[in-house]
């Protein structure tokens, strides 16, 4: 081929500036423009793309901002799961003190920030958390990235279970972020801060976590432009068509005459016979569309979180017999959840107070979960009145059996696990033991003080 003498300067400019030499990658090779290697939103091959996980999660959060029926189902399950709040105690006296001081920082606030963490976890089904602690006192604080900032999870090869890093989305042009998961960050030292990662609706195989929002944010779209309709609809009603009939001589006057047409409550005095008029108005046919809607709610109800038309204020068809056995489906759901969000602060407390003991070089021994006792507001307060009347009933049977086979230390600790089971509330060990040994212990008959024998 003949370069022309106008290609060679374009040609000695691509070659000083590198852009004349173009190597092909192979396709799966890395940088081929082709293979991403976040592209499955960093988790196994069962979770989504990064690119759908993402677009759900902004979904959800736009679907909780506008929608009343989104933002109704996360309140709910908030207001159920977290209530008045979630209070951590241990038997343990230096991880109790270390309980009140981390729950009570003012860099923390755990009782204040239970209901956003709960919201975040229901839109989106995961939940970051990062703590940093201070050298100092050794007291870490807490705090949630969203998880739309995390689009990377590095774990453990042949173990999805194990979690190692997080990279956390950043600009163009900024360098990478990355978290540590707890056990991986500086072989231990507490300076470096941790990231931790819970989720729920998750396929067992998958790292990811769904929202509860996910499976309904579809129809909540469609009901949406299915009630804009139905307004606009409706607005058309209040609109209508006069239709003025007249003779066939008087049809030019009458054009001129109602070129502006009269204002409501105007007086037109008009010869009998002279001029016919007549309102058209638009027939919605509403009764026709009542179904429809009721059956798109049903869609949205179905996917929440155990919920019926009965939570949307719907209760025209339900009575109480349907309606206590849809309390109970979402009753289970809901102690689900609050059972996962009494792990999440237990494990939080954990982790806190292992950093605490390193950075302060406190004497003691090492803590796990069976150390902390959960006091969880109550999911219904039914539930209080029937087990009062279970452990009622319970209490005669026992009696009644008690006189038939006599008071032993064996009875003893059955009757009370079977109370405790009955009235529905947990006794740690050093409760139970306590009792047991106080409550058969003899009383012993008071006799009167002997008097010395003064013969």
């Amino acid at each position: 081929m003949t370069i022309t003498w106008y290609q060679r300067p374009i040609l000695w400019l691509f070659n000083l500036v590198g852009l004349a030499a173009v190597t092909a990658v192979p396709v799966g090779k890395t940088n081929d423009g082709v293979n991403q290697p976040f592209s499955r939103s960093g988790g196994t091959e069962l979770d989504r793309d990064w690119g759908e996980h993402y677009q759900n999660l902004f979904d959800s959060l736009e679907a909780w901002r506008t929608n009343p029926l989104a933002r109704r189902m996360i309140s709910l399950i908030t207001a159920y799961t977290v209530g008045d709040g979630i209070t951590i105690s241990s038997e343990y006296r230096p991880l109790a003190k270390f309980i009140a001081a981390f729950y009570a920082h003012r860099q923390n606030n755990i009782e204040l920030e239970l209901a956003e963490w709960s919201d975040e976890l229901a839109r989106g089904g995961e939940l970051f958390l990062t703590l940093h602690t201070n050298p100092v006192d050794g007291m870490s604080y807490v705090r949630a990235i969203p998880a739309s900032e995390i689009e990377e999870i590095d774990w453990l090869d042949g173990d999805y279970k194990t979690e190692l890093r997080y990279r956390q989305r950043s600009s163009i042009g900024e360098a990478e972020k990355w978290w540590d998961a707890p056990g991986v960050a500086g072989n231990g030292q507490v300076t470096e801060p941790v990231m931790l990662h819970y989720a729920v609706n998750r396929p067992v195989g998958a790292i990811r976590g769904l929202g509860d929002l996910d499976p309904i944010l579809p129809w909540l779209r469609r009901y949406t432009k299915w009630l804009e309709d139905r307004v606009r609809l409706n607005a058309g009603v209040r609109s209508f068509l006069w239709i003025v009939k007249g003779a066939k001589n008087i049809l030019g006057d009458l054009r001129e005459r109602y070129r502006t047409p009269p204002e409501p409550g105007s007086i037109i005095i008009a010869e009998a016979g002279a001029e016919e008029w007549e309102a058209v108005a638009p027939n919605l046919h509403a009764s026709d569309a009542k179904s429809d809607g009721r059956a798109i709610r049903w869609m949205i109800a179905s996917g929440g979180p155990g919920t019926a038309l009965l939570d949307f204020g719907e209760g025209e068809d339900s009575n109480q017999a349907t309606g206590a056995i849809m309390q109970e489906q979402k009753r289970r759901f809901l102690r689900r959840r609050q059972r996962y969000i009494s792990y999440i602060i237990c494990d939080l407390i954990t982790h806190a107070y292992d950093r605490h003991t390193i950075a302060t070089n406190a004497r003691g021994r090492t803590v796990s979960m069976a150390d902390l006792i959960v006091h969880a507001p109550d999911i219904s307060p039914e539930d209080n009145r029937d087990l009062a009347g279970a452990a009622q009933a319970l209490t005669g049977a026992l009696s009644s059996m008690a006189s038939i086979v006599g008071q032993s230390e064996s009875y003893s600790r059955l009757a009370l696990r079977l109370f405790a089971k009955f009235a529905g509330e947990s006794l740690t060990s050093t409760e139970f033991e306590s009792i047991v040994k106080e409550g058969i212990k003899p009383i012993e008959p008071q006799t009167e003080p002997t008097q010395p024998d003064h013969k």
